[in-house]
């Protein structure tokens, strides 16, 4: 009795990592990028979210040093055909737009003044 209680521990622990590693993403800035207000130097970055409201989600951004950042984006879940970010550049300054997982693409809600 006391195995199969153990085993079922270690099952509901095992599953509830592989949940969060779903939820979760790493990539690489190239260079010096704004998201939001917040300016993301280049470095490597880990992206964890939960699950969406609607279409909607935050985003929390972790740097290389551990400072954390939050970021309202909005989600498209689906099987996607590429990882990466895609940047804009506004009178000379780059914008974080999209960050692609392999099971989601998510659209960052940068509030960037008066761009036409």
């Amino acid at each position: 009795m006391r195995r199969i209680l153990g085993f079922v521990l270690l099952s509901i622990l095992f599953s509830a990592n592989l949940m969060a590693a779903q939820n979760s993403q790493t990539f690489y800035l190239a260079a010096s990028t704004r998201a939001g207000n917040i300016q993301l130097p280049r470095g490597i970055y880990e992206i964890t979210w939960s699950a969406p409201s609607k279409s909607r989600v935050t985003l929390t951004i972790r740097t290389e040093n551990q400072k954390t950042f939050k970021i309202p984006s909005r989600v498209i879940e689906g099987k996607q055909d590429r990882i990466g970010v895609i940047t804009s550049v506004v009178d000379g300054i780059s914008y974080l737009q999209e960050l692609d997982t392999s099971n989601a693409r998510f659209i960052l809600q940068n509030e960037i003044e008066g761009s036409k």
